[in-house]
């Protein structure tokens, strides 16, 4: 039996990669003769749960954003390689960067020839250019994840130009699923919400959306944060800095979400960068209308007034025009939402699904 491995940091904090992580190993257990292991530093509780077939080990990788946890890595990395069997067929998946130098050290020694190894990038193809090479401390990383890995995984394929380093035979994409089946909820029941939901932290754009909301005629219409993080109280000072705050419930993070997509009438994504974020696909699921800011996620799932709207990443005044606008006109609020419900049949699970076959070589 061949096996399939994901190497991914904590699994007891609410993120969307954990998200697809765990829709993904709970899928392919089910469904395919695979052995799933999920390998992560903290495994007790897991914030979403695994079925009972996925095997779920805690092994000390450190995911600290630090350069001085490579050698540790490295050494930690060897060890759990060297554990694996040879005689079986291994497919590991890493998602966390840090584990890039370390695999690269251990590949040009000629180790672990064996095992198929896959990184899953968790945006689309730009973030080479966006994101790695933009920065000084992780720009070499493209280089060393092309020669490393025999593959790497993206959402979607949004690059025009690709850097000389990246090696595109290795290129394959795997698109995010809708995590539940869509809901057959009324439309004309939903209540005057405008949700967000997710990491409650600055990069999210969590301070746009609460002074987009201070621009906002508010009289019939609440703000609901559904999520946590270590900013969240620097945010509630600043809804009362605004003013707002009789307009804004803060609620804690949450593993069944459908309900408060269900009871929403817009769902807004004010973010500085995503990949392919879950929380469309599902808002979408759910008939709330998308206002996403113009990150490559939100450009990849939103057709500007045919599916969502769109507004520039950090612009305030360009978000409570685009949630005025909505709370105003409730049929063209209607025809989005519809709209992009029938859009998101294209990332069913099962429609997904089959791109996992040349991921790994079947």
């Amino acid at each position: 039996m061949a096996k399939i491995i994901f190497i991914t940091p904590e699994l007891n904090i609410a993120t969307g990669t954990l998200r697809v992580v765990n829709l993904w190993a709970n899928y392919l257990s089910n469904h395919t003769n695979h052995a799933i292991t999920i390998v992560s530093n903290i495994t007790n509780p897991s914030y979403y749960p695994f079925t009972s077939n996925v095997d779920v080990k805690q092994y000390g990788f450190n995911f600290n954003l630090r350069i001085i946890n490579i050698p540790y890595n490295l050494i930690q990395l060897y060890r759990y390689l060297n554990s694996l069997s040879r005689e079986e067929t291994i497919h590991l998946i890493i998602d966390k960067s840090l584990l890039i130098e370390p695999l690269w050290i251990l590949k040009k020694m000629r180790l672990f020839e064996n095992i198929n190894f896959i990184y899953f990038t968790h945006a689309g193809s730009s973030a080479f250019k966006e994101f790695y090479l933009s920065r000084s401390h992780t720009k070499h990383r493209v280089k060393m994840m092309f020669e490393a890995f025999d593959k790497v995984v993206c959402l979607f394929d949004d690059e025009k130009n690709y850097p000389t380093m990246v090696k595109e035979e290795k290129l394959l994409f795997l698109s995010n699923p809708i995590p539940f089946e869509p809901s057959s909820v009324n439309i004309e029941k939903k209540e005057n919400i405008i949700l967000y939901l997710g990491r409650v932290e600055k990069k999210k754009g969590i301070d746009t959306l609460l002074e987009a909301w201070a621009l906002v005629d508010q009289s019939e219409w609440k703000l609901q944060i559904v999520g946590d993080g270590i900013e969240k109280e620097e945010f509630k000072l600043l809804a009362k800095e605004l003013d707002i705050l009789n307009s804004v419930e803060f609620i804690k993070s949450q593993v069944d979400v459908k309900k408060y997509y269900n009871k929403s009438k817009i769902f807004v994504l004010p973010s500085i960068f995503e990949g392919m974020p879950m929380v469309i696909l599902e808002a979408m699921a759910c008939k709330a209308t998308v206002i996403s800011s113009d990150t490559a996620g939100g450009l990849r799932l939103i057709e500007e007034n045919q599916t969502g709207l769109l507004f520039k990443k950090g612009d305030k005044y360009e978000l409570a025009k685009k949630i005025n606008y909505l709370i105003r006109d409730k049929n063209q609020r209607n025809k989005l939402a519809n709209n992009a419900y029938i859009y998101i049949n294209k990332h069913s699970i099962k429609t997904v699904a089959p791109n996992w076959i040349p991921i790994l070589n079947e």
